[in-house]
């Protein structure tokens, strides 16, 4: 039997190379791919005309600012555009940068400055946020549903605050940037934990049926985000970017924080959204590479995207290289329990964010078969219901099913959103 070679999609900072049976019909999904812009006309155009916002120059509230900064995980080309934010548009400003870590780990003093660039890093004190240092919170009171909104205490010692990110598909929230930078992103972790439990349907078990990519309007998660962030005080103003694997600038959107995300989510979805008429036997998909494959919970994107292309029972395989392992030392044991169904209730009323991850990952891994290539240790790999491979060559030899099969191949999994 001939093979059909495949182009080699990106597993951490390489690739992995592959072919497929001749007998497969194998069709590429790729989102659309908008033309590359300079980062500096890009940024003049959103900040002299934001949406539902004054310029830049004229929001100002005062000289003391914080930039609210993504950590490493959510890559938005930070090292190019706060050079010339600073600049050109805060000079003589005093700043802070405080990273959104959510939950996520401490990141190391290299990472912080790569994020920033050396130039900003040098000039303006960084400092990444601690969701379970109570002494750093503020309440900023409740919102309609009763949640205590705690958030880092640096916010409110400011004049106002620039809220940075990347818009890009959430499985939970529907698309990330926006307030997620502050919810959770310097939120205290019970008050991102009550956010990530909007996800839940009330009244009966399972996820509520708008808690997926793409949407935005009717999401609970998105609900209970805007009720927080009717809470802050503080002026905000959003920037957010969309870069390509490149690093290049496709799009910059700035202004009000909830209408110029909306804008840049509808930008978004029209852009990387891939329609699909028939769902595939066979899906290979890979999160994107690094940071995107960063550890599990970020390459679980990626299956999440995927599943919607495939048959029910079909084959998924999924690439990511998981450098920093699961990312949540509470994540493996929620495996323990044998079924979803068994899962669901305690997931529902824990006190650990990413056990909603850890519940979709096993509604997937009973749906379909999933097969995994990592660097994760294959026991991990096998109690979270799927089947380890050292590469993708293996994975694919290991589907004997005779005759034509459709296979689908996603190089972008974590941004490409299949409907």
């Amino acid at each position: 039997m001939q093979n059909k070679m495949m182009c080699p999609l990106k597993c951490g900072k390489g690739a992995a190379s592959f072919d497929v049976p001749d007998t497969w019909r194998v069709q590429l999904l790729e989102p659309g791919h908008p033309a590359p812009q300079p980062v500096e006309e890009l940024l003049q155009k959103s900040l002299s005309s934001p949406i539902g916002q004054k310029p830049l120059q004229e929001w100002l509230p005062g000289q003391e600012l914080l930039l609210i900064v993504p950590d490493t995980t959510r890559y938005m080309g930070a090292e190019f555009l706060l050079p010339v934010l600073c600049e050109k548009y805060l000079k003589g400003c005093d700043l802070e940068i405080l990273f959104a870590l959510g939950n996520h780990r401490k990141q190391t003093e290299a990472e912080r400055r790569s994020i920033v660039s050396d130039r900003v890093y040098e000039q303006v004190p960084c400092n990444d946020h601690d969701c379970f240092d109570a002494s750093g919170l503020t309440s900023l009171g409740r919102t309609p549903s009763g949640l205590e909104i705690r958030v880092n205490s640096t916010l409110l010692k400011k004049k106002g605050a620039i809220v940075l990110g990347s818009i890009s598909f959430h499985y939970l929230a529907g698309y990330g940037g926006g307030r997620k930078a502050l919810f959770p992103g310097i939120s205290g972790y019970e008050t991102l934990l009550g956010v990530h439990k909007k996800v839940f349907l009330p009244d009966r078990p399972g996820k509520h049926p708008r808690v997926r990519p793409g949407i935005l309007e009717g999401n609970p998660m998105q609900e209970e985000l805007l009720a927080a962030l009717a809470l802050v005080p503080v002026p905000l103003f959003l920037i957010n970017t969309v870069v390509d694997d490149e690093k290049q600038f496709l799009n910059v959107f700035a202004g009000d924080v909830k209408e110029a995300h909306r804008v840049g989510c509808e930008w978004y979805g029209k852009h990387f959204g891939v329609e699909v008429r028939e769902k595939a036997d066979v899906v290979i998909v890979s999160a994107g590479g690094y940071p995107k494959d960063i550890d599990f919970i970020q390459t679980h994107k990626a299956l999440d995207h995927a599943q919607a292309a495939v048959k029910d029972g079909g084959n998924i395989i999924l690439i990511g290289k998981c450098e920093d392992g699961i990312g949540n030392p509470y994540f493996l044991p929620w495996f323990d329990y044998p079924t979803a169904e068994e899962m669901e209730p305690f997931v529902r009323e824990s006190d650990k964010v990413y056990a909603q991850t850890a519940y979709a990952t096993r509604l997937k891994a009973e749906r379909y078969k999933v097969m995994f290539v990592s660097d994760l240790n294959d026991a991990d790999v096998k109690k979270m219901g799927m089947t380890p491979k050292k590469s993708v060559a293996e994975a694919v030899g290991s589907i004997t099913t005779p005759g034509e099969l459709l296979c689908y191949v996603i190089p972008e999994g974590s941004k490409t959103l299949i409907f």
